[in-house]
């Protein structure tokens, strides 16, 4: 009876671990930590962490003057508090900003001036468009030493940023093995007592 009680339980747990959670990604690159966590279905937030201490070619780095998102799906807009958004050009790699050539189906932000940067930034941004899709967002950046630069120091950075697995998916492993466990543990208890 206890047995048909577990089960039954499990079964009805079930369906939590196929509630699709928030997607997160995250990537280190020079000391700087990018992480990416889908807010609802148009909105990412962006974490951009350990900026003012970062290694290789961005040591030394003071600011943030644009980045690009793209890889998420056909975007037609998007907006980010404090920043112009540009959808029809990406991030330049020759010039400072968002600048042709570009229009890769994504969305470049620049700030004017220069944005300051801090052990951790966070940016809440809206996206307008078809078929969004966070799961693996490829993410340029345009750090600068100075906020007068007239040109990027060091990498574009331009990677697409990995999903990392989701605490629920480990808990429902864990769930597994281990109800597993129970069940090779009885069905030997009870093959020790019929023998």
């Amino acid at each position: 009876m206890k047995l048909r009680k577990l089960v039954l339980a499990l079964i009805a747990a079930a369906p939590m671990a196929f509630v699709t959670p928030a997607t997160a990604n995250t990537l280190t690159y020079q000391g700087v930590t990018f992480e990416t966590l889908a807010v609802d279905s148009d909105t990412l937030m962006l974490n951009i962490i350990n900026a003012t201490v970062a290694t290789g070619d961005w040591a030394g780095v003071g600011f943030l003057k644009a980045f690009e998102i793209k890889g998420i799906g056909d975007v037609t807009s998007a907006s980010l508090a404090g920043w112009t958004a540009n959808v029809a050009n990406g991030l330049s790699a020759s010039a400072l900003g968002c600048a042709p050539p570009g229009g890769t189906p994504g969305a470049c932000f620049s700030s004017s001036p220069a944005f300051a940067l801090s052990p951790l930034m966070s940016f809440t941004i809206d996206f307008g468009g078809t078929n969004l899709n966070f799961d693996a967002p490829h993410l340029k950046v345009q750090f600068l030493t100075n906020y007068n630069d007239t040109s990027k120091t060091g990498s574009l950075l331009s990677q697409t940023i990995p999903a990392i697995p989701e605490p629920e998916i480990y808990a429902m492993m864990a769930v597994g093995l281990g109800f597993l466990g129970w069940a090779v543990r009885r069905k030997r208890v009870a093959e020790a007592v019929a023998a």
